[in-house]
């Protein structure tokens, strides 16, 4: 067999060098030997069987010994490349794209793990409520939150900006928010329901006075063709005339006579007002009281500014308007205004300051031969047995008189006025309640007035004048009508009930483990909390179409006559205060706060009862459907302020009877002591935020506002699973505890114009909700539990009991 010799390329020696063809381009790596050099050729005996791919072999030159060769994929092997290589079986190419597989593999790797990592989980999967009470109540709830504010540096902001931003105060109302637009609804409702009564003949009928008295007030026509004669008839021919006007004779004018009629006739209140109230000496029975009224402007302290403060400057102009519409001249007119307003500051000046709350100090009770002796100037007995000609009034009558000092003070103003400045603020405080009932002229005046008391810039729609009066004069037919037609009463109720066990429950056994009271104070407050019931509603005999036409048997009404409709309507006022001082039936205590225009929830000292009004109780603040959260949030916070109002300081001075205590009895002087850390804490509080003046009933207020939140909240969290609930739709990442607060801040949302705040910060400070919402946030825990703020206040107060 003929061997030839071939050049082999490509193709690598045992001793790690190429084939000669390969190594002209690239030297051996490996330092030659003698023993190995053979010229650059490798002489391959081929066979007949391996000559079939014959390759031509050429001489090459060696490498050079220091194997400072430039590297590439086919360089000599290192040990471990050659190690890897015997165990894997790979060519070199091979191995290397081995390698690099393995490389990417663990990049890749380490990839997904860091991607697992950073990655937003998944939103965890909530049960959802979708019914259409829950679907309504996201739709009320999210547009009026603003969710790029923390609810843990601005609560107010968190919940209420983004109904802020799509809210305005209208221009004939001083505030705006959630209840105004409850009222609005309720309005809207008792409109469409009394202009689509049925025409019923009978004059007698509910029906048919209030469609009557609705449609006289409707019709403008009468009311501007007479424009101010009605009232000046009146002042004129039965009063004895106006000393501004001219047609007054200071001799034959009866100081006595005048006031008596004023009371008794028109319920125009000169000096002080009266009323009929729960006497807390006797149980289930009720008494005349007697307390300080009759300045013109809302507070004593408006007559202390500046006289040309702008307040006090409409007032005056006020005045002017009025006396020259009725016929005073224009020098008359300017004249009467600044005496009067001179003889209002006298009465200020006499006026007991802010509210009077301590129920010790606030009132005496006294027979009318006593105050006779204090206040000898006012004709009490004269007045009182002309406004309750049925109820036997004489000198041995108990009367409730609210601070008996102004009452002695007033006899000497009066004995030291002249007759025609007795005359002047008489006639003028009848033309300051009458005026309203007047042609536009007139309206127009006392919107001007009030743009600068209130910052009410416009009068209301007309039809809403007309339902306020309607809800004013008839409020219980008016409530009644409705509740007798309402879906779901019942349910309604039910829920309201249960709302009000679970937390009235959670008070008592916080009473009952508290370790800081007394034996005696925890004995009175839970014999107070067991007794305590809840009234919603109107009662059912009242929802009873029969019952409530002869309610108002005694009220007369006249078709189109809209001026002796409103004189009918006070006269009949005045008959229902008789009937609730004569007969002493327990509802008369607290149907007024049933059907008030602006409802409320309330506690009733005389009958410890909570008294929650139908009318607040409808979309978007209550729904039976709602998640419990945005319940208690909101009905539930008024209720519990309600059920505590008759356990913290001064319910907790009645009894459960609604009788007084003693002002040194036990359970008095202990509540006192148990709420004073409380109060002090609330005062520092009002201090940090720059209020300076904090009056005992304002540290009292902020004790009982945090803690109404933190029982219904801890009521709240009693019933319900955390692992169980029903989320809301469109806001299932939201805790029940965080929808708790959400609905309570949103329930406190509230547009108002400067004037509306500065006269509502003289009464109450806490009526600020920014105010309120954050000294709730700051003190409540359950606030940064649920929004998982860092913070944490520098005192905390403790809340009640």
């Amino acid at each position: 067999m003929t061997q030839v010799h071939q050049n082999v390329e490509m193709q690598d020696k045992p001793d790690g060098c190429l084939s000669p063809v390969d190594e002209e381009r690239e030297p051996c790596l490996k330092s030659e030997s003698p023993a190995d050099k053979n010229n650059g050729s490798v002489t391959v005996p081929l066979t007949g069987e391996n000559n079939k791919n014959p390759s031509p072999t050429n001489n090459n030159n060696a490498a050079p010994a220091n194997g400072h060769g430039k590297f590439h994929p086919f360089a000599v092997p290192t040990t471990l490349e050659q190690h890897l290589l015997e165990m894997t079986g790979f060519s070199r190419v091979g191995l290397f794209v081995a390698m690099l597989a393995l490389v990417l593999c663990a990049v890749l790797t380490i990839s997904l793990v860091t991607m697992l990592f950073v990655w937003p989980r998944p939103q965890r999967m909530y049960p959802v409520c979708r019914s259409a009470s829950c679907l309504r109540a996201s739709a009320e709830v999210l547009p009026k939150m603003n969710l790029t504010v923390s609810p843990c540096t601005n609560f107010k902001g968190y919940a209420c900006d983004g109904w802020l931003e799509t809210n305005s105060l209208p221009a004939y109302m001083s505030t705006w928010s959630l209840k105004k637009r409850i009222q609005q609804e309720q309005k809207v409702s008792i409109r469409n329901m009394v202009v689509t009564l049925r025409n019923v003949a009978s004059s007698n009928s509910l029906n048919w006075k209030m469609k009557n008295f609705y449609e006289s007030c409707m019709n403008l026509d009468n009311i501007e063709t007479d424009e101010g004669k009605p009232l000046k008839k009146i002042i004129s021919t039965i009063l004895g005339g106006w000393h501004v006007l001219k047609d007054f004779d200071v001799h034959s004018w009866d100081l006595p006579k005048n006031i008596v009629q004023l009371h008794s006739e028109y319920s125009v209140s000169p000096f002080f007002k009266i009323d009929v109230v729960p006497d807390d000496k006797v149980s289930g029975q009720n008494i005349i009281q007697i307390s300080p009224a009759g300045l013109g402007l809302p507070d004593r302290r408006y007559y202390y500014r500046q006289q040309d403060q702008k307040i006090v400057a409409a007032y005056k102009q006020y005045m002017v308007d009025v006396s020259q519409m009725l016929g005073a001249t224009s020098s008359d007119a300017s004249i009467f205004s600044n005496d009067m307003f001179h003889y209002e500051k006298r009465i200020a000046e006499i006026t007991p300051a802010g509210r009077q709350e301590d129920p010790f100090t606030s009132h005496r009770r006294f027979k009318l031969s006593k105050l006779k002796e204090i206040a000898g100037m006012i004709p009490l007995l004269d007045i009182l047995q002309s406004k309750f000609p049925d109820c036997n009034i004489s000198d041995d009558t108990f009367v409730s008189v609210v601070s008996p000092t102004y009452f002695s003070n007033l006899s000497n103003l009066i004995s030291s006025s002249e007759r025609s400045g007795l005359n002047d603020y008489f006639m003028w405080k009848m033309a300051e309640a009458y005026v309203p009932y007047l042609s536009v002229k007139f309206r127009e005046i006392v919107k001007i007035y009030m743009a600068e008391l209130t910052g009410e810039k416009d009068l209301p729609p007309r039809w809403e004048t007309c339902v306020s009066l309607l809800q004013n004069f008839m409020g219980i037919g008016v409530s009644a009508s409705l509740e007798a037609n309402a879906e779901n009463k019942d349910e309604i109720v039910a829920s309201v009930v249960n709302i009000f066990e679970n937390i009235r429950e959670t008070i008592k056994s916080n009473v009952e483990s508290s370790q800081d009271m007394e034996s005696e104070l925890r004995e009175h407050v839970l014999g107070k909390l067991n007794s305590l019931t809840i009234q919603v509603g109107l009662p059912a005999g009242l929802l009873d179409e029969k019952n409530v036409s002869q309610f108002y048997s005694q009220l007369s009404i006249q078709k189109l006559d809209f001026f002796v409709n409103v004189n009918h309507a006070i006269s009949f006022a005045n008959y229902y205060s008789q009937i609730k001082l004569k007969f002493n039936k327990e509802e008369y205590g607290w149907l007024d706060d049933l059907v008030a225009e602006d409802p409320k929830v309330r506690y009733n000292v005389a009958s410890n009862k909570v008294i929650v009004p139908m009318s607040m109780l409808s979309p978007p603040y209550f729904e039976t459907g709602y998640p419990d959260a945005l319940l208690y949030g909101g009905i539930g916070v008024e209720i519990s302020s309600a059920i505590l109002s008759s356990v913290y300081p001064p319910g907790v001075a009645y009894g459960k009877d609604g009788v007084l205590l003693t002002a040194h009895s036990a359970a008095v002087n202990r509540s006192i002591g148990a709420t004073s850390e409380a109060r002090a804490c609330f005062g520092h509080f009002f201090k940090d935020q720059q209020i300076m003046e904090v009056e005992n009933n304002t540290a009292l207020t902020g004790l009982l506002s945090v803690s109404s939140v933190q029982y219904a909240l801890q009521s709240l969290l009693k019933i319900t699973d955390p692992g169980l609930y029903y989320h809301q739709p469109a806001m299932e990442s939201y805790e029940y505890n965080q929808l708790f607060f959400i609905a309570y801040a949103q329930s406190q949302c509230t547009i108002k114009s400067p004037q509306q705040q500065d006269l509502d910060a003289m009464y109450d400070l806490m009526s600020d909700e920014s105010l309120l919402l954050k000294s709730v946030a700051d003190y409540t825990d359950g606030f940064r539990d649920a929004f998982h703020c860092s913070w944490k206040p520098n005192k905390t107060c403790k809340k009640l009991y």
